[in-house]
């Protein structure tokens, strides 16, 4: 069976953006109850800067956390988190299978496009993304570039089994899956470990593909901080938010693109939002 993703209309995305905002809202008073810091990351510090909110077409809410902290906030989450937001990772949901974590809100479903065969708890959510050393020497470089992407090939691998084109491709897939997660898993935690045991200057999420993790982020983007305005609140964001958002997206990062380039970052095939159900 092949599924579709359904559009939202506009009443329905802002709900889900509420919805969101609601859950970075929790997250935030954990996070200053905890002495945890973080910071809003790609088109939700966009949309900070640019509208003081959510870019109008988005449908997401990302942050980013260094690996100590996000590692504190793990440990905290259960006990602290109310309001209905549950936390989520592959030690507390044995069929989430990737490397950065969400908050989901309990009632709500959500179910992204490609993933409906996944056993994992669903619901409206935001991503936590962990960050870790990125070497300087170049050998070393390499070395974590190939590993991070064997990990996050493994793991694709429970997803491309179902949707990959031909049937070749999703065969390979099957075969790629096959690898156990605990050994996947290993894998990450031996090379965070040693990402993490020297200091570096820039950081990234190895279980992230685009290129700035891969080539990493400014540490100081995570330790200066300011607050900046989003749906209302205050939340922490980078000083240099600008130097951030330029390597991000351009120098043109105050431009919205064309029409035709606007839509849903998280293409959903079946969502719950409290009052009414559309499933496609």
């Amino acid at each position: 069976m092949r599924y579709e993703q359904m559009p939202m209309n506009r009443e329905e995305l802002r709900r889900m953006q509420l919805i969101q905002t609601d859950i970075l809202k929790e997250l935030d008073r954990v996070c200053r109850k905890n002495g945890i810091s973080y910071i809003l990351d790609g088109g939700t510090l966009l949309g900070a800067i640019r509208h003081k909110g959510f870019i109008p077409w988005d449908d997401d809410i990302d942050v980013r956390m260094l690996r100590r902290d996000y590692e504190r906030f793990r440990q905290v989450a259960d006990r602290e988190l109310s309001g209905g937001v549950f936390y989520q990772d592959h030690c507390n949901d044995k069929g989430y299978p990737w490397l950065y974590s969400k908050l989901r809100m309990a009632g709500t479903r959500a179910v992204r496009l490609g993933q409906e065969k996944i056993p994992m708890r669903d619901g409206v959510f935001i991503d936590i993304f962990p960050c870790d050393g990125v070497p300087n020497d170049d050998t070393e470089y390499r070395k974590k570039c190939r590993k991070a992407k064997l990990i996050r090939k493994s793991l694709y691998a429970r997803v491309a089994r179902y949707t990959a084109e031909s049937f070749i491709a999703r065969l390979g897939w099957r075969m790629v899956a096959l690898i156990p997660k605990a050994w996947i898993y290993g894998a990450a935690d031996r090379l965070v470990s040693r990402l993490n045991s020297q200091d570096h200057d820039r950081v990234g999420c190895i279980g992230w593909h685009e290129e700035i993790d891969v080539k990493g982020l400014k540490k100081s983007w995570f330790t200066d901080l300011t607050e900046v305005e989003f749906e209302g609140g205050m939340y922490p964001a980078p000083r240099d938010w600008d130097g951030y958002l330029k390597y991000s997206y351009g120098d043109d990062y105050m431009t919205p693109p064309p029409e035709d380039k606007r839509g849903s970052t998280a293409p959903l095939s079946y969502f719950y939002l409290g009052e009414k159900e559309v499933k496609c």
